[in-house]
């Protein structure tokens, strides 16, 4: 609240969201933005848009004034149709708003150049510590291709469910067949090579198969912060080179 009543801005991120994106904004060089300085960060409990309008409305009558919010939130399993549909019901009440294209924001680490470079950097400090003549010789695409191959049917069965759900609350007379075939289009838009399916596979347990293996084969493993370490720019994808830009304006914006 005190951070709230100096800015009057806020940010509504899902759970710890924000310690990822904080990392990504000082890796960009947008260190105000990192550090918060010119916002307070709130987070939510899963993807609530409601519990942002009444929060949001609550501050305003405690501080007796506008506060400018943002949002960001996990994409999850949603359609586009109705990612778009809600970007507009959050602009209703919010300043900025974003919905990740990909599942969640652990998406943006599953690069596997970075997470090669951090696993390999992460087993030549365990060699030198223990003694051990052991050398990194994994893929990490190889391992996201496996692990997506393995999440495939779970993956598409989830986005039919939420293709219908979203379909049967705003298009209840569509037919199921219909919907069905026009989610499975979309699905397989997202799975037609590994950069986008590495955006729709669930990224968190993607970076905990990883470090699975990495620990059972090399005795490591690897944090947000060791593979945002190992990422160059141009490893950052734009979508989050965009959205760190949009909140560091979203920072400086005055408040009426």
């Amino acid at each position: 609240m005190t951070q709230l009543a100096k800015t009057r801005r806020v940010l509504f991120v899902e759970g710890k969201d924000f310690q990822i994106l904080g990392k990504f904004a000082r890796k960009l060089g947008f260190e105000s933005v990192g550090n918060r300085s010119e916002f307070a960060v709130v987070p939510i409990e899963g993807f609530n848009p409601e519990r942002m309008r009444s929060l949001k409305a609550g501050m305003e009558a405690t501080l007796g004034g506008r506060v400018l919010a943002a949002a960001i939130l996990d994409k999850d399993y949603r359609c586009d149709g109705e990612r778009e549909a809600l970007v507009k019901e959050c602009k209703s009440f919010c300043d900025y708003v974003t919905i990740y294209k990909r599942k969640e924001i652990e998406n943006f680490l599953l690069v596997p150049a970075a997470i090669d470079r951090a696993a390999a950097r992460r087993v030549a400090d365990q060699a030198k510590r223990v003694g051990h003549d052991i050398t990194y010789c994994s893929d990490a695409t190889k391992l996201f291709e496996d692990f997506a191959s393995q999440k495939k049917s779970y993956v598409t069965a989830q986005y039919l469910a939420n293709r219908r759900r979203f379909e049967r609350s705003n298009s209840p007379n569509r037919s199921e067949t219909t919907i069905t075939e026009e989610a499975l289009v979309e699905f397989e838009s997202c799975w037609k090579d590994s950069t986008s399916r590495f955006e729709a596979i669930p990224g968190k347990e993607a970076l905990g198969a990883i470090n699975h293996i990495l620990q059972s084969e090399y005795g490591v493993s690897l944090t947000a912060t060791a593979i945002l370490d190992a990422m160059r720019t141009s490893d950052i994808a734009s979508e989050m080179q965009q959205i760190i830009r949009d909140l560091s304006k979203f920072a400086l914006s005055k408040v009426p």
